[in-house]
C-alpha cells in the first residue's frame, strides 16, 4: 500500500508541475515567473520535509501523511476551481510543496522502521521504482493529456490521484517502533553508524547540487523545448527517459551493493551529471537533449538511493521521520535554488544558461565533498564488509 501510495503522489504531482510549467512557457512567461514558482515550491517543500519528519516521530506518521493528503488534493481542487489566472499559482505552489513535505518523511520511515540491511535495501528499491515510475507516467502522460485533451486534463488527472492518495493512506495501519535490540551495543553495528553518519553528511551536499541541477530540467527545460520547437509529448518522452535510468539505477545498486561505504562511486555518479548538464547546456536535437538528462539521471539515481541507505543507518527507529525529513529538505533546498537562480539566469543570458550553471554548481558541490571527505578520512571507522545478507 505504500508504494502505491509513493506512485500516486508523484504521478499527481509531476502532471500538476509539467502541465503548468509547459502552459506558462507557451505564454511566453519569463524565466523569473518559472523560477520564483519553481522556488516557492521547492522552499516551503523543504521547510515542511524538516518539520514533519521531526514531528511525525512524536504524533504519528501515518497522522501526519494524511495532512499532506489532505492539503494535497484541496490545492489542486483549488486551483482548478479557481480559473486561469496566473496569481493563483503563487498560492497553489506553495501549498502543494507544503502537501508534499508532509507525505514523504513519514511513508519512508514507514517504510524503513524494524528492517536489517538487505530488507531496508529491498523497500528502497521498490519504493523508489514506485515513484519514479509515477514521475515517468505524469511526464509521459502529462505530455499526451496536454496535447490531445486540454492543458486542464493532467490538472485534473493529478487530483483524481491525489484523492486515492488520500483513500489509501486511510487504510493504512501504522507499525509499532521496534524494542530497542541487543544490537545496540554490537559493535560492528555502532562503527557501521558512525560511518553512514558520515557519509550521510556527504550526501546531503551531493543532494543539494543534484536536485539544484533537476530542478532546472523540470522548471525551465519548458523554455528551451518551445525554443528548439520541441511538441509536449516529445518533451515529456525526454524527462520519462531520465527517470527510467533513475530506476535502473536503483536496480543495480541494489543488486550490486559494491558501492556502499565506497566515496569513489559517488564522485563517479557526480561527474557524470556534471557531464550531462553541459551537454543539455549546448544541446539542439532531441537525441542530445536525451543523452544529457539521461547522465544526469545517473546521478540523482546514485544520490538519492544511497542517501536513504545511509540516512537510515545512521539514525535509530524512534528517529528515522527526523532523518529522512532533513534529507528530503537538502533536496528541496536544493531545487528550490536552482529554480530561482536558474530563472534569472534565463532572463539575463538565455534558455541555455541555467544548465551550465547547473554543472558548474555539481562542480563546486563535489569538490567541497572532496575538501570534507579528505578532512575526516582518517576518523572514519573501518566498517566490516558483512556481505548484502550479513543482518
Amino acid at each position: 500500500m505504500l508504494y502505491l501510495i509513493a506512485w500516486l503522489t508523484d504521478c499527481a504531482l509531476i502532471l500538476f508541475i509539467f502541465s503548468v510549467t509547459r502552459l506558462l512557457a507557451e505564454r511566453h512567461a519569463d524565466g523569473m515567473t518559472l523560477g520564483v514558482l519553481g522556488a516557492l515550491f521547492f522552499m516551503t517543500s523543504a521547510l515542511s520535509n524538516a518539520y514533519s519528519g521531526r514531528i511525525c516521530d512524536r504524533i504519528g506518521r501515518r497522522l501526519v501523511s494524511l495532512s499532506g493528503a489532505v492539503c494535497l488534493s484541496g490545492s489542486l481542487a483549488l486551483f482548478l476551481i479557481s480559473g486561469r489566472g496566473w496569481w493563483q499559482l503563487y498560492l497553489v505552489y506553495p501549498c502543494v510543496g507544503l502537501a508534499v513535505g508532509q507525505i514523504y518523511p513519514p511513508l519512508i520511515a514507514m517504510l524503513s522502521q524494524g528492517t536489517d540491511r538487505r530488507q531496508a535495501s529491498l523497500r528502497f528499491l521498490i519504493f523508489g521504482l514506485a515513484f519514479n515510475f509515477g514521475i515517468l507516467c505524469g511526464q509521459a502522460g502529462g505530455g499526451w493529456l496536454y496535447d490531445h485533451v486540454g492543458h486542464r486534463a493532467p490538472i485534473q488527472t493529478a487530483l483524481a490521484l491525489a484523492l486515492g492518495t488520500l483513500l489509501c493512506l486511510c487504510c493504512v495501519r501504522q507499525p509499532v517502533h521496534s524494542v530497542a535490540s541487543t544490537e545496540s551495543t554490537n559493535r560492528v553495528l555502532m562503527l557501521e553508524r558512525r560511518s553512514a553518519d558520515q557519509f550521510m553528511r556527504l550526501g546531503w551536499l551531493a543532494n543539494f547540487s543534484g536536485m539544484f541541477s533537476m530542478s532546472t530540467l523540470w522548471f525551465l527545460l519548458p523554455k528551451l523545448a518551445v525554443a528548439l520547437s520541441i511538441p509536449a509529448d516529445t518533451h515529456g518522452l525526454i524527462l520519462s527517459w531520465g527517470r527510467a535510468t533513475v530506476m535502473l539505477c536503483y536496480l543495480a545498486m541494489h543488486l550490486l551493493p559494491h558501492w556502499q561505504f565506497r566515496f569513489g562511486f559517488s564522485v563517479l555518479a557526480q561527474t557524470l551529471g556534471c557531464t550531462g548538464m553541459l551537454i543539455v547546456s549546448s544541446a539542439g536535437s532531441v537525441a542530445a537533449l536525451s543523452l544529457g538528462v539521461i547522465l544526469m539521471s545517473v546521478m540523482m539515481g546514485y544520490n538519492y538511493f544511497s542517501s536513504l541507505f545511509y540516512n537510515r543507518h545512521a539514525n535509530e527507529d524512534r528517529r528515522q521521520g527526523s532523518g529522512f525529513g532533513l534529507n528530503e529538505a537538502f533536496l528541496g533546498l536544493g531545487a528550490a535554488g536552482g529554480s530561482l537562480l536558474g530563472g534569472l539566469a534565463v532572463d539575463d543570458w538565455g534558455a541555455r544558461a541555467p544548465f551550465g550553471m547547473a554543472a558548474a554548481v555539481i562542480l563546486v558541490g563535489l569538490s567541497w565533498q572532496v575538501v570534507r571527505f579528505s578532512r575526516f578520512r582518517q576518523r572514519l571507522p573501518r566498517v566490516p564488509d558483512t556481505g548484502p545478507g550479513s543482518e
